[in-house]
């Protein structure tokens, strides 16, 4: 919502000042019931590139272990001729009720 704000100032042409977008995203924030920090917080540098590293590490392994998307289309080809196989499996073989007379 706050981009669709912004998107809406930069199409009415509405010039916006660094300080301007501050103060308006504080206002977004208090009326979306949001806490606004008000400090630098308590996590050095070093903790946050640190954390960011290992949750980087913990995704990347999840997205190694899913198949690429060339992958996925060779498993959907797969797919698509196994169904066609059975289909044409079907149509050669003879009735169970052992045929028409």
């Amino acid at each position: 919502m706050y981009l669709e704000f912004a998107e809406l100032q930069a199409l009415n042409r509405k010039p916006m000042y660094m300080r301007d977008w501050i103060t308006k995203l504080d206002d977004f924030l208090r009326l979306s019931e949001r806490d606004i920090l008000s400090h630098a917080g308590s996590i050095s540098h070093k903790e946050a590139i640190e954390k960011a590293r290992k949750e980087y590490e913990t995704f990347h392994a999840c997205q190694i272990k899913q198949p690429s998307l060339v992958e996925r289309h060779f498993l959907e080809a797969i797919k698509d001729v196994k169904a066609l196989e059975s289909e044409t499996d079907k149509k050669r073989r003879p009735p169970k009720n052992g045929g028409s007379r």
